[in-house]
């Protein structure tokens, strides 16, 4: 129980506190991470059509499937991905893809040095969405592809003023990272809301740092007040803990 004169943290305090959490994380680098691990790793996704469910199952499958190496290094680069606007089929036949979600609307690549994913940079645009993503009233059922697992992840995003390119860098970072941690396997149950805003205060309890292990938070700074960060994403996961 707190002391009576105890000073409750703000929610600016909440959130620099989950910041410091990811970027510690990210530093300590994965569990069984070696010192041979390749750095500065980046991934694509091409973009033609965006649909919420598809892009969560993608994501997770994309991260699900990369050799040991290639985890550890995204995962110290923060999962950095680079979002370009094209049609996967028509670029499959020069640069074919990793995995495709279901649909065929989005095709993930690498992660790989950016020298090495040059050439399909420089065929394609980045993807530029003015306006927000088109989301259903009701949470989204999305079963990660595996078996069945039996747990479930909670995750909540936040749609109030965010534009669709910033959707999916957010979405992106928070479904990868979650499951480079081992909090997203496969055949799990992943039920995702969406929110205009995330309150700090309504998630206090998920952010506090004793919950970082089974945890996975997107905070950024805010995209009408850069001075002033802002809670885009939180993933909780059933699972006891979670490994860096």
């Amino acid at each position: 129980m707190s002391a009576p004169w105890a000073v409750r943290p703000t929610d600016a305090d909440v959130l620099a506190s989950a910041a410091r959490a990811r970027l510690g994380a990210v530093r300590a680098g994965l569990a069984g991470d070696g010192p041979s691990a390749p750095r500065e790793l980046t991934a694509v996704v091409v973009v033609d059509a965006i649909d919420p469910a598809a892009f969560v199952a993608g994501a997770a499958s994309f991260a699900l499937a990369l050799e040991p190496g290639e985890r550890a290094g995204w995962y110290r680069a923060f999962t950095r991905t680079v979002f370009l606007a094209g049609r996967p089929g028509s670029v499959a036949g020069r640069h074919p893809h990793r995995r495709l979600a279901p649909g065929g609307g989005l095709a993930w690549y690498g992660p790989a040095t950016r020298r090495e994913l040059s050439a399909l940079s420089r065929m394609l645009r980045t993807f530029q969405g003015p306006f927000p993503v088109d989301v259903p009233s009701g949470p989204l059922a999305v079963r990660v592809p595996g078996r069945a697992s039996g747990h479930r992840v909670e995750m909540t995003v936040a749609t109030g003023g965010v534009r669709s390119d910033a959707y999916l860098v957010h979405v992106h970072h928070l479904v990868a990272e979650a499951v480079l941690r081992g909090l997203v396997r496969p055949g799990d149950a992943v039920r995702v809301r969406h929110r205009d805003v995330l309150d700090p205060a309504d998630f206090r309890a998920a952010l506090a740092p004793g919950r970082a292990a089974t945890v996975q938070t997107r905070v950024s700074h805010d995209g009408t007040d850069h001075d002033r960060l802002r809670l885009y994403g939180v993933l909780i996961s059933n699972r006891d803990r979670g490994g860096h």
